[in-house]
């Protein structure tokens, strides 16, 4: 009988070592300093990216982590430069793929001789560039914000986010990774990245193996800093299935229970920044037709989001949806979806819903925030487009205003004739500039499957006389007026 049990005792020993199929994991301490001129820095965030721990008042930090931990990295203080490597913010540092039991890391900051207080932002979405005959306009637009820091914020620090899909084709090689980041640098301030759909590696078994390549260019897909008054968060909203190229909009536990502890360290009340690819809302849900919304193109977990951010003033950055859009969701709650820089996939000089190819810039004074979308190659007043009778398919007996930027505490109104005829009707339907375009041109497409959208942010208005003088005045969200006016014909 003992030597029975003892023979099943064996045979189930044997079979949990064949058969169970475990994550092989080791404690680790991870521990160094914080520093600036050999002298330890007070109070930084130190994470391995599921648990935070503040350093001493000596710089010292110390956390018990696993060998499954990919990056140490900090929240970026203010008062201190951002530190660059290979021309991208150089906050982490990768650990060792067989680390022994204690590792030993420190960080070097260089203090800043500028004060953030006053600062500006400079987005970009989806440059998205599949071929190199398109990375001339990628330079073209990093010349261009080189110009709009120059001539309108001399001795303002400036910092840029790219929120996502940074290249087109992840199988293209050599990648575009490393041109795009060279394109970028040549803005001359410091770009943090947010890694998006096209940035994903395919033809993986999970989700968890979709970044090698991004992280070998950009490190960590979710992390926070700091500028001025400012608490800057990037998170990584995609959960790739693995198929296909199928993904749904998602925030990880593990990222949400590390924001949590991130947000910890910030003063309710505070400016907060979120950048993401895939946008937290949609214009279905605006209209209330949840049912219509796609599990690819929004934040299926966003309520969670919202519930962290409702300590702060928050404004949401996203991309993904080629259009530009705006949602007021509570008072304390902004998202910006922000058209691509590349437009129709760089073949036509609008975006989907008549954007021109272009960026936000948003200028921050304390907690403060306004903002504006600045078209490539034209002056930062420029702001709508007007078109005359008879070029909107869809209001034929009406002069039309396409305004970009447009939300809900904008005012667009008209005169004819000088005689204010008060504000214009909002409408959805297809930009004139962008239709005509698709229709003579989309044969010539590189992607097929192009072509104009339906957008939510026209305006139109028809006039009493043929031959009337049309002005349209728009109001933005902080007082700015923006005019265009036309002669209509006889």
């Amino acid at each position: 009988m003992k030597l029975r049990l003892l023979l099943l005792l064996s045979l189930l020993q044997w079979s949990f070592s064949c058969f169970s199929v475990q994550a092989i994991t080791t404690p680790v301490v991870y521990y160094g300093k914080v520093l600036s001129g050999g002298k330890g820095i007070a109070n930084v965030p130190v994470t391995d990216g599921t648990q935070i721990v503040l350093t001493d008042d000596k710089g010292r930090y110390s956390i018990s982590s696993t060998s499954n931990a990919e990056y140490i990295y900090i929240t970026l203080p203010d008062g201190y430069n951002i530190p660059m490597k290979g021309k991208v913010p150089a906050f982490f540092q990768k650990v060792p793929a067989q680390p022994s039991k204690k590792v030993h890391i420190d960080f070097e900051l260089t203090p800043s001789s500028t004060d953030n207080k006053k600062h500006v932002l400079v987005v970009w979405a989806d440059p998205q560039v599949y071929f190199d005959e398109e990375m001339p306009q990628v330079q073209q637009a990093s010349k261009d914000v080189k110009e709009l820091l120059a001539t309108n914020y001399q001795g303002i620090p400036a910092y840029g986010i790219v929120c996502g899909d940074i290249i087109g084709d992840i199988n293209k090689k050599p990648s575009y990774f490393a041109p795009m980041i060279d394109a970028i640098a040549e803005t001359e301030i410091p770009f943090f990245y947010v890694i998006g759909n096209h940035d994903l590696d395919l033809n993986v078994r999970s989700n968890e193996h979709a970044r090698t390549t991004y992280k070998s260019y950009y490190g960590p897909t979710y992390y926070s800093f700091n500028r001025g008054n400012v608490h800057y968060v990037v998170l990584d909203d995609i959960f790739f299935i693995a198929k296909s190229y199928l993904y749904v909009g998602y925030l990880t536990e593990q990222q949400l229970q590390w924001l949590e502890q991130d947000l910890k360290q910030v003063t309710p009340g505070s400016t907060v920044v979120v950048a993401t690819h895939i946008p937290t809302y949609s214009r279905e849900a605006r209209r209330k037709e949840w049912g219509k919304e796609s599990t690819m193109k929004v934040m299926n977990n966003r309520s969670h989001l919202y519930e962290l951010l409702k300590p702060y003033n928050a404004h949401i950055m996203s991309g993904h949806e080629h259009y530009n859009e705006n949602y007021v969701l509570a008072d304390n709650l902004y998202e910006h979806v922000h058209a691509p820089l590349s437009t129709l996939f760089w073949q036509a000089p609008w975006a989907c819903d008549g954007t021109p190819g272009g960026y936000a810039v948003y200028e921050f004074d304390g907690g403060k925030v306004n903002w504006y979308y600045k078209c490539v190659g034209r002056d930062k007043d420029y702001q709508f487009e007007l078109y005359p009778v008879g070029a909107s398919r869809n209001k034929k007996e009406a002069v039309v205003a396409n305004v970009w930027n447009y939300d809900p505490t904008w005012k667009v109104k008209w005169y004819e004739n000088g005689i204010d005829r008060g504000e214009m009707t909002r409408f959805s339907g297809y930009d004139p500039a962008i239709y005509e375009y698709c229709d003579k041109n989309s044969s010539t497409f590189k992607h097929k499957y192009l072509g104009a959208d339906i957008t939510e942010h026209l305006f139109y208005a028809v006039p009493e006389m043929k031959d009337s003088e049309i002005r349209v005045e728009v109001t933005d969200h902080c007082g700015n007026v923006y005019t265009r006016k036309m002669q209509q014909p006889k």
